[in-house]
C-alpha cells in the first residue's frame, strides 16, 4: 500500500510526483528516496522540503493517490 503526492512546488513551479510506501519503505521513482508516508521529501529541482504532516503541506498539494 502506498501513496502518490502530486505536487507543485511553490519555490520554482515544478509539478512533480512523489511515490511513498505505507508502513514499509517504498522508493519514488522520481527523487530516488526511501521514504514511508509521513517522511520528509525534496522537490527535485530546487530541493524544497516537503514535509507532510506539516500545515502548509496541502498548499503545495495538487492530489494524493492512495494505492495497495
Amino acid at each position: 500500500m502506498g501513496v502518490v503526492y502530486k505536487m507543485s512546488c511553490e519555490r520554482c513551479g515544478t509539478r512533480f510526483d512523489h511515490e511513498a510506501g505505507v508502513g514499509f519503505y517504498c522508493s519514488c521513482p522520481t527523487c530516488g528516496e526511501d521514504n514511508d508516508e509521513s517522511a520528509p521529501f525534496f522537490c527535485p529541482v530546487c530541493n524544497k522540503r516537503f514535509e507532510p504532516e506539516s500545515e502548509t503541506f496541502s498548499d503545495n498539494l495538487i492530489q494524493a493517490i492512495v494505492w495497495d
